[in-house]
């Protein structure tokens, strides 16, 4: 299984949570499901966040740099990045 870990910055966390609840429908169409979110303590303008990817290159097509910054701009974002990763099974000690 494929995910992406982002993490962004932003000016008002509900403003750009309210962009991101409405842009749900687009990004399952796209092939990536939010799964986990997290917001900092330290820093209550960043955020974290974890999606399921369906297929990598629909995710980067969705992804594309003018589509970003026109989401960011909306959503009083910035800095967003992500990262292509895979689940690692971790080995329980008793």
């Amino acid at each position: 299984m494929i995910y992406m870990h982002c993490q962004v910055r932003f000016e008002d966390f509900d403003r750009w949570k309210a962009s991101m609840d409405a842009d749900a429908a687009a990004q399952h169409a796209a092939g990536i499901h939010l799964k986990q979110m997290w917001r900092g303590i330290e820093n209550p303008n960043i955020a974290f966040f974890v999606l399921e990817v369906d297929d990598m290159d629909r995710a980067r097509e969705f992804l594309a740099p003018d589509a970003v910054a026109k989401a960011e701009a909306e959503a009083g974002a910035s800095d967003f990045q992500y990262f292509f990763v895979e689940r690692i099974e971790l080995h329980q000690v008793a």
